[in-house]
């Protein structure tokens, strides 16, 4: 197996885990965790399969939507897009299995979407809950299909896919910092080195609003052109990388981790909350997943973005092959991870 398609299957793979890992101890605090569990909390994802919720099931649906585009007629424009993103969305929305506690905004959006409502007025535009960075990784993966794919490219899918459900601007931004973050591990990235080059990226992207995919969704009271809007996501995801450094300086492994960087109900905490699980054991994925799902807060979905970074940096090999072998939705995962064609 090579490199890059070790360190996808890990990502994608560690996801999944961290959510399922994650969904034990959501909606507790750190006291009820230790009551139920131990002092040393959930060490090990429980049942078989091992159960995930609505963020590995919206990101197979992203997953599915990149497919749909390519296999249509190998591009990923706004057009084919939008059609691939509303028709897999309103798919997971009707899904049986959708009954994981899905977040209301993806239910709400789904929902419009399902009315036949333009996306623009589908969408919850004042909503940056964690629903669309959580989701985000397949785009980040879509990345190493072939060589004409840019970082542009994934900024705006990434983007994009949020926008459907979620348009606050912070939304947008947590997205494709989420993804690129992936990228960027999946590169070859140092963890020494991840952090500064994640605060570039954000101040790089500062002013730019993708508008041939986001079209007018900035358009709002108070809010007077599109590159204002879009800089509010990008000052707030930021403030939240500034937090993660100082959170690291303090190196403070034992605290619930929410302390330092929010509890991860919105999308700049979630992401910040996992990346900073990531980087205190960057070389060690179950510490990793331990450390996300042993929190206060939105423990799936910070689990869930620590285990992609974690899989994107380590690769599938260092992740439990019995916690692998357990995870719900395998059958979706690799037919994605296959679609890229990096057996090579």
């Amino acid at each position: 197996m090579n490199n890059i398609l070790n360190k996808i299957k890990g990502s994608f793979y560690g996801s999944a885990i961290g959510d399922g890992l994650g969904y034990t101890t959501e909606f507790l605090n750190m006291d009820q965790i230790y009551n139920r569990f131990g002092i040393n909390g959930l060490t090990e994802p429980v049942g078989n399969p091992i159960q995930v919720t609505d963020d590995t099931q919206m990101a197979i649906a992203v997953g599915k939507s990149l497919m749909d585009c390519y296999k249509k007629d190998a591009t990923i424009n706004f057009s084919n897009f939008e059609n691939a993103l509303r028709t897999r969305y309103i798919e997971w929305y009707n899904d049986p299995e959708n009954n994981r506690a899905p977040g209301n905004t993806c239910l709400k959006a789904c929902e419009n979407l399902e009315r036949g409502i333009t996306w623009t007025e589908a969408t919850l535009k004042n909503s940056k809950g964690c629903g669309a960075n959580m989701r985000v990784h397949p785009v980040a993966y879509f990345k190493f299909k072939n060589n004409n794919i840019t970082n542009a490219d994934i900024a705006k899918w990434a983007q994009f896919q949020s926008a459907m459900t979620h348009a606050h601007p912070t939304a947008l931004a947590a997205a494709d910092l989420t993804a690129m973050t992936v990228v960027k591990l999946i590169e070859g990235v140092s963890s020494d080195d991840i952090l500064e080059e994640l605060i570039e990226y954000a101040h790089s992207q500062m002013h730019i609003y993708h508008e041939d995919f986001l079209e007018n969704v900035w358009e709002r009271p108070v809010v007077f052109n599109s590159k204002e809007f879009i800089e509010r996501g990008w000052k707030e995801c930021i403030l939240s990388l500034e937090k993660v450094k100082t959170a690291i300086a303090k190196n403070d492994k034992s605290s619930d981790p929410c302390i330092y960087t929010g509890e991860g109900w919105i999308a700049e905490e979630a992401f910040a909350t996992g990346l900073l699980c990531f980087l205190y054991y960057p070389n060690k994925p179950i510490a990793v997943l331990r450390r996300a799902a042993n929190s206060s807060g939105d423990s799936d979905s910070i689990a869930c973005l620590a285990g992609s970074f974690a899989g994107a940096y380590c690769g599938i090999d260092e992740l439990p092959n019995d916690w692998v072998n357990r995870i719900e939705y395998q059958n979706e995962m690799n037919e994605f991870i296959d679609f890229l064609n990096l057996e090579k």
